[in-house]
């Protein structure tokens, strides 16, 4: 008799945990299903939102002053380097400058993809003069704060009645 009444207690006890569980499971898929139901509204909203505001840049987007600024600053940087390479007589006025500080005649110069390549003449009646004007410019020139170009290595010179040598300018 204990036996069998152990067994019921046990079986009750199952019945109620099966229970318990059944509840369990139904109240959180109904809390689920109604969470569920809430993300789906505020995905649609969400989704509302984003087709008025497409609209709204399609709208400013048609505006020829907003699209002539867009283009500007997707190009800004090619344009500043334009503008930059157009200050041809800010780059010859500072050969001018160097020509005078130095003592020096140009030949001729190129100016491309941000490089000046020029031939240098420096005429002297003295040896020594030519060589202390070629190394005074090289030197100082590389070490001058104020200069427009990088001087790149100097890999040709002409030593006769003059010195001839050609230098590569880098526009900083």
């Amino acid at each position: 008799m204990e036996d069998i009444k152990v067994l019921n207690e046990k079986s009750r006890s199952n019945y109620f945990s099966s229970i318990v569980f059944f509840l369990v499971v139904i109240i959180s898929t109904i809390i689920f299903y109604f969470y569920n139901n809430h993300l789906k509204n505020n995905i649609k909203t969400i989704q509302e939102d984003i087709v008025k505001i497409e609209k709204n840049i399609k709208e400013v987007e048609s505006d020829k002053s907003v699209q002539i600024y867009s283009l500007i600053e997707l190009n800004k940087k090619v344009i500043n380097s334009y503008e930059a390479m157009n200050n041809v007589t800010k780059f010859i006025n500072h050969m001018n400058v160097i020509k005078w500080k130095y003592k020096l005649e140009f030949y001729w110069f190129d100016l491309f993809k941000w490089e000046i390549n020029t031939n240098i003449k420096i005429i002297s009646n003295l040896d020594w003069l030519w060589y202390q004007k070629t190394r005074d410019f090289i030197r100082e020139y590389r070490l001058d704060k104020k200069a427009l170009f990088d001087l790149s290595f100097v890999n040709w010179v002409e030593w006769m009645d003059e010195i001839n040598f050609k230098v590569n300018f880098k526009i900083k």
